[in-house]
């Protein structure tokens, strides 16, 4: 690995790896990304709730939230992924937030 890391093309490698391969459908990998992330979704589905759950406040999920989503998504791997998924996408949130807040002190100290 280079000296120095351009952390934002990583970040955007992770983004789209989680939407690559999984044992739950892309979709629903997708929308609990996007949820997790706290941007708009158009599904309403228990792995939405549970996402936004997480995104919003994780301390709020409880064990019945995991266990719908465990039902709806068949298995606990699955499951997993909706919970990493959502986890991911309020991380680089954050991230992104973090860089624009950066950008924009570097910009106000020239």
């Amino acid at each position: 690995m280079a000296a120095e890391t351009d952390h934002a093309v990583l970040a955007e490698q992770l983004r789209r790896r989680v939407l690559e391969s999984g044992a739950v459908a892309g979709s629903v990998r997708r929308a609990a990304l996007r949820a997790g992330a706290g941007e708009g979704v158009d599904d309403e589905g228990r792995h939405v709730v549970l996402a936004r759950t997480i995104g919003a406040a994780s301390y709020r999920v409880t064990d019945e939230m995991v266990a719908d989503v465990r039902a709806d998504t068949g298995s606990d791997r699955a499951a997993f992924e909706v919970v990493m998924s959502a986890s991911i996408g309020a991380g680089l949130r954050r991230w992104d937030a973090a860089l624009a807040a950066i950008g924009e002190a570097t910009d106000a100290a020239r």
